[in-house]
């Protein structure tokens, strides 16, 4: 140390060698709170104690500035061990991770052979084989997600996996795994075929039997349209909307997942409509025709649930439209027979053209109020795209079911005699 004059004091450790170099804090700070002793104690040697000045000069520096020094000392002493504390949790926690990866992506030896039990996993739309690894990883199935992801690089099938339930075993080795799940036996659904033509009814009933609720919750959930998503464009003659989802409960097979909603498969259905819809432009050529999108669906269920062979759609569609335009009444069976099912009538017994209902088109000019079924992709464009021609009468022509058209009446009558005679269905 040296010292500048009698009455200053200046550090000789200007590198910060003793306390480190902490910002805002050196050696005069630590005698800060020199005290101040009467006048009449000793001085510096050689100093009278009466000079001026020495009141102040004298004082109990020794004592006061050890203990700031001290007390500065074992706050810096704790901050470092605080530093070290958390250094090491930090590698610790950075260590662990670093294992829980390794392990889980390279880890221990995968596991052997086809596992035991029974478990259910789910992949979600969009998993990759790492979510999926991840997922399998998780439940037990594989002992890491790597022993999966490793097995599906290997394969060129591992991409055919779809989102959905899977029941899988306990502790299979990766590939046991994969090729469970490329196995559609593991794939865990509710299938459910709807033809073309089926009624709600029909489609209402299937969805009760096939997700095991009862028939009266189906029910309920088809009752409520408005929660059913059908398309928009689509208006009842009354201008409202439709009264049912008859019509937009598109015909095909569906996939369902365990637990799905009568609500949530009636959702799917008519979902599908509305892609079918605009595939084909059905609503956007119903107007070209000069008919509604809503109109063009009612005749397309009435010529779905009139042909055998799709070839005869068309024909029916104009048959039906140039009978409206001469409001003649369109005395078409299907639509009694639909009358006679929502009344729950006898079919083997009930006149067709004696039903009251507005579904009897023998009584009653124009279309009925909603389809009475669910067409098919050839009958919807069908009824878009009719046939050209001036027939106002169809029947069954021979055994197969082939139609007969005509614009005579004389000639529709001698058919249907030949129908009923060779018993082709009329």
């Amino acid at each position: 140390m040296s010292f500048s004059g009698p009455d200053s004091f200046e550090p000789s450790d200007p590198h910060g060698l003793l306390f480190g170099d902490e910002p805002g804090i050196s050696l005069l700070d630590e005698f800060a709170d020199v005290q101040e002793v009467p006048a009449d104690h000793a001085g510096r040697p050689g100093q009278p104690a009466s000079s001026p000045g020495a009141a102040t000069r004298r004082a109990a520096v020794a004592p006061v500035g050890r203990g700031h020094a001290r007390s500065h000392l074992r706050r810096r002493r704790r901050r470092r061990q605080f530093l070290s504390t958390v250094a090491v949790a930090l590698v610790v926690v950075l260590g662990f991770v670093g294992w829980y990866v390794y392990t889980r992506e390279f880890g221990p030896t995968d596991y052997t052979g086809g596992g035991t039990g029974s478990v259910v996993i789910q992949v979600q739309p969009g998993d990759g084989a790492d979510a999926i690894g991840a997922t399998l990883s998780h439940d037990g199935v594989v002992r890491s997600s790597g022993a999966f992801t490793r097995a599906a690089a290997a394969s060129t099938a591992a991409g055919s996996i779809q989102p959905g339930f899977y029941r899988l075993r306990r502790h299979m080795s990766g590939e046991s795994a994969l090729a469970l799940m490329l196995d559609p036996s593991a794939h865990l659904v509710e299938k459910v075929t709807i033809p073309e033509g089926t009624t709600e009814q029909g489609v209402v009933s299937k969805l009760a039997a096939t997700l095991g609720v009862p028939i009266s919750q189906a029910q309920a959930a088809a009752k409520d349209v408005a929660n059913l998503g059908l398309p928009e464009g689509y208006a009842s003659a009354t201008g409202g909307p439709p009264v049912s989802a008859e019509g937009f409960l598109y015909p095909d097979t569906y996939d369902f997942d365990p637990g799905t909603t009568v609500a949530s498969a009636l959702q799917q259905m008519t979902s599908e409509f509305t892609g079918e819809d605009r595939s084909i432009s059905f609503a956007d050529d119903a107007k070209k025709l000069g008919i509604t999108p809503y109109q063009a669906l009612i005749i397309a269920s009435m010529a779905q649930a009139e042909v055998k062979f799709a070839t005869d759609a068309p024909k029916v569609a104009r048959v039906i439209l140039n009978r409206i335009a001469a409001k003649i009444p369109l005395k078409i069976d299907a639509s009694s027979v639909y009358a006679a099912e929502l009344a729950g009538l006898n079919l083997s017994t009930v006149t067709y053209s004696t039903i009251n209902s507005p579904y009897n088109t023998y009584l009653h000019n124009g279309l009925p109020p909603t389809p009475i079924g669910n067409p098919g992709e050839s009958s919807l464009e069908a009824a878009v795209t009719p046939a050209a021609g001036n027939w106002m009468y169809y029947v069954n022509g021979d055994a197969a079911g082939h139609l007969f058209f005509t614009n005579s009446e004389p000639a529709f009558e001698a058919a249907v005699a030949a129908c009923q005679n060779n018993h082709w269905g009329c």
